[in-house]
């Protein structure tokens, strides 16, 4: 009897264990960019108040459409149509922003952390270089001047060291708020980031822009209704100042679609031009890499067989850690560039 009293306890808590096991948030030993996308996809409040918008307008369109089944205007469909593609332009232009902004949060997290472990081991040489001093003035090799100028470098490399982990803790917690988690929730991002790149024309690139385009598609929206209300006021025999009216307003809407269609092969330009020169500066910050590296190599050799001591292949450590910050930092602009060009001309410009 005991035995199964106690049998039925051990159930209960277990029982009552289950559920706050299963509600406790699971990630990833090392969290990829695209562990982030899922996470903000699921997490985001302005995505799904986005969402909720279009939802909205798809409901509001359908009574447009239903309310107008009567009259048959073509004019009443015409706005109903163009109201809800202005509600799918504003969603596609969440999503955009909102990946954007992951990327860049994300980015500088990583960022952040290879500050921070250039910082620490500045500090660690410059306490070095004050101890080496202190006892160069103990012996009278050095004066008590030297003594402060380096006292001065070891609390600015404090300094330095504190302001990066600040960042780091800022930049932490921007990512996790965009992500849904709360901010002291700890991550392991991956550094991991491809290198994805273009393979379409310019010619192709401003082709897809102009049918992508919906302040394109807004303009020929807008000539299209001008041109109906010129017709409406012809046949309606509108007095002949009213028509004047009427028809310049019709000759300004073909020149904004005119002006507008220059804009945007003039931005896909500009903009696929940029792109080439970020992936260039990307592509000589690797080869700096590998001279960093080969460098550093030389050197470890070097402090192997005693050419040189320890604190100097430090110092050349951070000389290291500093190519490897460059390169990640130009594979990180090219990058941005590479998905506001996509953005640019219409599409997701997805990396992950």
């Amino acid at each position: 009897m005991k035995y199964m009293l106690w049998l039925t306890v051990f159930t209960l808590v277990m029982a009552c264990a289950v559920p706050v096991v299963a509600a406790q948030e699971v990630f990833p030993a090392t969290l990829t960019f695209a562990d982030a996308v899922n996470l903000m996809l699921e997490n985001s409040i302005a995505l799904q108040i986005a969402e909720l918008n279009l939802e909205i307008a798809q409901i509001d369109y359908e009574k447009a459409m239903a309310a107008n089944l009567m009259s048959s205007s073509q004019q009443s469909e015409m706005q109903a149509k163009h109201s809800l593609e202005r509600a799918k332009n504003s969603y596609r232009t969440a999503r955009q922003n909102s990946y954007l902004e992951l990327f860049r949060a994300y980015t500088d997290v990583l960022a952040a952390e290879r500050t921070v472990e250039v910082r620490e081991l500045e500090l660690i040489v410059a306490e070095h270089d004050f101890t080496v001093v202190q006892e160069k003035v103990r012996i009278g090799d050095a004066g008590k001047l030297d003594e402060l100028s380096e006292m001065n470098r070891v609390e600015a490399a404090r300094r330095n060291k504190s302001s990066a982990e600040r960042a780091l803790s800022e930049s932490q917690r921007v990512l996790n708020r965009l992500l849904g988690l709360a901010d002291s929730t700890s991550l392991t991002l991956s550094p991991e980031l491809p290198l994805p790149k273009l393979e379409l024309s310019l010619e192709e690139c401003v082709e897809i822009g102009l049918s992508n385009s919906f302040s394109l598609w807004d303009q020929q929206y807008s000539l299209t209704l001008q041109e109906r209300q010129l017709e409406t006021a012809k046949i309606e025999g509108t007095p002949p100042i009213d028509l004047k009216r009427a028809e310049l307003n019709f000759q300004i809407a073909k020149l904004n679609l005119a002006q507008e269609e220059a804009n945007i092969k003039e931005s896909i330009t500009s903009s696929y031009h940029s792109l080439g020169e970020a992936l260039a500066r990307y592509e000589s910050a690797e080869r700096d890499w590998e001279i960093a590296q080969d460098t550093f190599a030389i050197y470890q050799r070097q402090a192997e067989v005693g050419l040189i001591t320890d604190i100097q292949l430090l110092q050349q450590k951070v000389s290291l850690l500093n190519a490897q910050k460059n390169l990640q930092d130009a594979l990180v602009s090219y990058l941005n560039s590479y998905i506001q060009f996509h953005h640019t001309i219409g599409l997701d410009g997805s990396i992950q």
